[in-house]
């Protein structure tokens, strides 16, 4: 997208402007800033303006050569771009002029090159005096009307089609414009009749009605840095806004966690089951235990062993009491008579 200024520049009057003010590339009579100039001509303010003032004003011949109906519209304007850039820059930007009339240096290069190049035009643009100076708000209130009565039909052919880029940039600068120029036009209503081709808006300032007509209406998203969103880019983001708010999940609180929560005892018990869970897969994939089988198996059979040997201890011993008793003992047998029989 193009910048505001490069989008602007299809204005003819905002162009104007902005090549006044651009710096010097080619400048086919900036040596007579050298050489007719006598009080300040070494100084590099004066090099930059006058050479500057050169090229505009070539530059305007440019352009009046071919657009007739121009003439006196930049003329004016080259004139309010003089007097304001002495009066507002050089005559407050600490600049030692030493007591010289700059317009009066500038005009001693201009006498000399409407002489030598300009004196066969059949439209000569006269500059102002250095005393007419005091003139300049008088000076800025033309243009601004100038301005707007030019670029009315300009803006209308941009505004009003179905779709234009940068529409919104034209937009924001039709709605400044009509309220700086319906300002001046109220207060100062005979200059404005007085003016070729604004006769039509020095009563009604919008006659077209582009800020309801317009195919490019924008909405205001900061006042301060006067940003502007076409109106159906601004419809589509609420639009677009809306249904993601619908969407989008509810937040949902979850309490602080604490040991005091019967849910903490219940991950407490079931991380111990895990922990147990792990001892017993590890003690039967390991070694471990074989170790522990054998070592159980063994005192088993040690026990088992044990218990048999004293069994049999026991036994001997009473069958020694026995043969003792029986050795001590007499026999007593009874006879039988009828064994004799």
């Amino acid at each position: 997208m193009e910048t505001r200024t490069e989008a602007l520049k299809k204005l003819d009057s905002f162009n104007f402007d902005f090549m006044l003010n651009n710096s010097v590339i080619r400048c086919d009579n900036c040596k007579l800033c050298d050489e007719k100039s006598d009080l300040v001509k070494n100084e590099h303010w004066f090099k930059i303006f006058c050479y500057q003032f050169v090229r505009n004003v070539q530059t305007l011949y440019e352009i009046i050569n071919s657009r007739h109906d121009l003439r006196e519209r930049r003329c004016n304007t080259l004139n309010y771009w003089i007097h304001d850039r002495v009066t507002n820059f050089y005559n407050k930007s600490g600049i030692k002029v030493q007591n010289v009339d700059i317009i009066s240096e500038l005009l001693k290069v201009w006498e000399h090159m409407k002489s030598s190049k300009y004196e066969k035009q059949t439209y000569i643009c006269e500059l102002h005096k250095s005393e007419q100076s005091k003139n300049l708000e008088e000076m800025k209130r033309k243009k601004i009307m100038f301005d707007y009565c030019e670029n009315y039909n300009t803006l209308k052919s941009l505004l009003t089609k179905p779709y234009y880029s940068n529409c919104n940039i034209y937009y924001d600068y039709f709605r400044d414009s009509v309220h700086e120029f319906s300002k001046i036009a109220k207060v100062h209503n005979e200059q404005c009749f007085s003016i070729n081709n604004c006769f039509r808006f020095c009563k009604n300032y919008d006659p077209e009605d582009l800020l309801n007509n317009s195919k490019c209406k924008v909405v205001e998203i900061s006042k301060d840095k006067k940003e502007y969103i076409q109106k159906e880019e601004c419809e589509a983001s609420k639009v677009e806004a809306v249904s993601q708010a619908i969407s989008k999940t509810k937040e949902v609180k979850i309490s602080e966690f604490t040991f005091s929560d019967n849910r903490a005892i219940i991950l407490i018990l079931l991380s111990l089951w895990g922990v147990f869970l792990t001892f017993l897969f590890l003690y039967k994939m390991t070694p471990f235990r074989s170790w522990i089988s054998n070592k159980i198996g063994k005192r088993k059979i040690m026990r088992d062993h044990f218990n048999e040997q004293s069994d049999d201890e026991t036994l001997n011993a009473d069958y020694e009491c026995m043969d003792k008793n029986m050795q001590n003992a007499g026999y007593n047998i009874s006879y039988n008579t009828e064994w004799n029989t």
